[in-house]
């Protein structure tokens, strides 16, 4: 039943005191006529929809048991054609959040973080379009004085607060949102007054039985039918919590002026949208050259064999190179700029996509390498597009609940991406990915990609202790420009990081740079690989070998990069072959290997060390790691560059014996 009259009785008391001061009979129930005046709210949807425009200051302060939040924001608003912009208010810090819908398309940007999210406005325009209509049924659903109400078929939903105004993360659905009718009862309150102007109050709360403890407190414009304040209360976790809204220096038909709603993204800000990443592989593979000098920092990485660290002293291992490279063909030149490892050999490598030349000045040695050596790094691409895919971007919007924006997204399982130094592996299923903020590296903006255990496994079972990876991926090539890894016990830990400095996207690079004439009197190898077959993924390896083919698990950052079957004379093999930007594991089987106590080729190199219930050895030859093992009468090795013993042994333990 509308409403004809006070519905409370502090209402009526007031409209009493009202009526006897002004010397006329009960104000806004009966026309000097004796007719009944028109219910309270009946034109809400009209006068709401006649309004031009709006401006506020926007308090919004949040209670949580003894803890108190307070946030100032400055808001302009055109309901009728869904436009609105809300930002920092007048001395409060420009650090704060930022949305601009124009109707169309809504942006969101928070300054902390870096990141800008644009999106569709159509759901934002439709809300404040409509509100009026959700606030006419509001009033119209209003129990009377006597506690009678509106017949169910007639119930519609409430009535939400302005969309664009932030409050808690974790607050609930207010009962004035909620769609679910049979939850809550509404009443009518009167009137009062709310920054100088006369408001109606309403109040939503649970009926008995319900299974929700959320109440909702309303003060609607008298005039113009817009919330000019509202209080949330609920109970979480034993705790209350409230959120208060309120609209301060309010100002009907201000005559915005259009640019009011136009909002051009800073320039050092990171653009999120819907379908962000789904081309970073094209992305990245449209560069014509990528030209860098790449420095890498590792502590705590390389193990002698007999418990000690190998570094240069200080618990550190650098070294940089300078680097010209073309993405996804293979073609790429590293030079040495400078480094402390003296036995890490090459000073240079040359590869044209076919064919990799590599010299060690020193020696004076020149090792040239067909397929198998040539550097492919597509794949890696493809795996920074399918972590961008994996990133979950159904958090809840400004849309849904009336919170400010947050850009970030929240983690889901899984990810595949090009990294560094490789960590103790593990399945890519225990991992969480996030995009939170964005940073300038290298003069770029990039997005800030992690990659965490998922809090809920229990990691360690699978040797991923502590591990973290952090990319730093140019907002606008995809290419990663900085990345961090971590991974060890808290007080043994592995970390490297590598950065691409004075970076440059070039239009190709001068003929002849990645081929390479050895010096006249340098020593040339070429090894042999016999009548041995490339094979660009894991299941056409194995369909082609006369042998079982291992399946090894490895650290989700790296990827499979090629994979060969080799049969020569009395020797077969198979070699399996995962790379991350800077590392590359090598995963040989060779079957029916008839071991011997000398492995190692009559040297006693290394130690002996377990592997699962299996006994084996650990090698280290300049900044190559390598374990073997025999099983059954086959032999098996995982060998890498600038990998950790740890990562090798679990690998290993994750290969079955045939």
């Amino acid at each position: 039943m509308s409403i004809e009259k006070p519905s409370t009785t502090t209402v009526a008391l007031v409209v009493g005191v009202l009526a006897v001061a002004a010397g006329v009979g009960a104000v806004g129930l009966l026309t000097t006529d004796g007719e009944a005046s028109p219910p309270v709210g009946h034109n809400a949807s009209d006068r709401y929809a006649d309004l031009d425009g709006m401006t506020a200051t926007v308090e919004t302060t949040v209670e949580r048991g003894d803890e108190r939040n307070r946030t100032v924001r400055a808001m302009a608003m055109r309901p009728g054609t869904g436009q609105v912009r809300l930002g920092p208010a007048g001395n409060t810090t420009a650090n704060d959040t930022v949305v601009v819908a124009n109707g169309s398309t809504k942006w969101s940007y928070d300054p902390e973080t870096r990141l800008v999210s644009r999106t569709d406005a159509s759901a934002l325009g439709e809300r404040l379009r409509t509100r009026g209509e959700r606030i006419e049924a509001l009033f119209d659903r209003a129990t009377e004085s006597g506690g009678t109400e509106t017949a169910a078929d007639e119930r519609t939903p409430g009535v939400s607060p302005l969309p664009a105004v932030p409050h808690a993360p974790d607050t609930p659905d207010a009962p004035a949102t909620n769609r679910s009718d049979g939850q809550f009862a509404v009443t009518y309150d009167g009137t009062a007054t709310v920054s100088g102007r006369e408001v109606h109050v309403l109040h939503v709360r649970p009926r008995e039985g319900a299974k929700t403890n959320v109440s909702q407190t309303l003060w609607v414009d008298a005039e113009w039918f817009a919330p000019l304040k509202y209080r949330t209360e609920w109970i979480d976790d034993g705790e209350p919590v409230t959120t208060t809204v309120e609209y301060r220096n309010v100002t009907f038909e201000p005559g915005l002026e259009d640019d009011t709603f136009a909002y051009e993204p800073p320039e050092n800000a990171a653009l999120v949208t819907p379908n962000l990443g789904e081309n970073a592989a094209e992305r990245v593979l449209s560069l014509d050259g990528v030209r860098a000098t790449v420095t890498m920092n590792v502590t705590n990485l390389f193990d002698d064999g007999n418990g000690s660290n190998v570094t240069d002293g200080d618990g550190r291992v650098r070294f940089a190179q300078r680097m010209r490279t073309i993405p996804g063909t293979g073609k790429a030149r590293y030079e040495s700029a400078n480094g402390t490892f003296t036995d890490q050999g090459n000073d240079l490598t040359v590869s044209n996509g076919s064919v990799t030349w590599s010299y060690d000045r020193d020696a004076n040695n020149v090792t040239r390498t067909e397929g198998v050596g040539a550097v492919d790094t597509r794949g890696q691409y493809e795996g920074i597009e399918q972590l961008f895919a994996r990133l979950n971007r159904t958090r809840t919007t400004p849309d849904d609940d009336g919170t400010g924006p947050s850009p970030g997204l929240t983690p889901v399982p899984g990810a595949s991406v090009a990294g560094s130094v490789g960590p103790p592996g593990a399945p890519s299923g225990e991992f969480g990915v996030s995009l939170d903020r964005a940073e300038r590296v290298a003069g770029r903006t990039a997005y800030v990609l992690e990659i965490r255990p998922k809090p809920d496994d229990d990691a360690s079972a699978s040797g991923f202790t502590n591990y973290t990876r952090t990319l730093w991926i140019d907002a606008e090539t995809f290419f990663v420009v900085q990345q961090r890894t971590e991974f060890g016990p808290p007080d043994d830990r592995t970390v490297s990081v590598v950065t691409y400095r004075n970076l440059t996207y070039t239009d190709g690079f001068e003929p002849g740079t990645f081929t390479f004439d050895p010096p006249e009197n340098a020593t040339v190898t070429e090894p042999t690989v016999g009548s041995s077959d490339r094979y660009e993924t894991r299941e056409a390896t194995a369909a082609n070998a006369p042998v079982d083919v291992p399946n090894p698990t490895v650290p989700p950052d790296f990827t499979f990069a090629s994979g060969r079957v080799t049969d020569v004379s009395e020797y077969q093999g198979v070699t399996l072959v995962y790379r991350n930007e800077t590392s590359r594991l090598r995963v040989t089987f060779q079957p029916n290997f008839e071991a011997t106590a000398n492995w190692t080729n009559g040297t006693d190199v290394g130690r002996e060390i377990r592997i699962g219930n299996r006994t084996g050895r650990y090698l280290r030859s300049g900044s190559t790691r390598t374990v073997t093992w025999s099983c059954s009468g086959h032999r098996y090795s995982v060998a890498g560059r600038f990998v950790s013993k740890p990562l090798l042994v679990t690998v290993a333990e994750s290969i079955r014996c045939e």
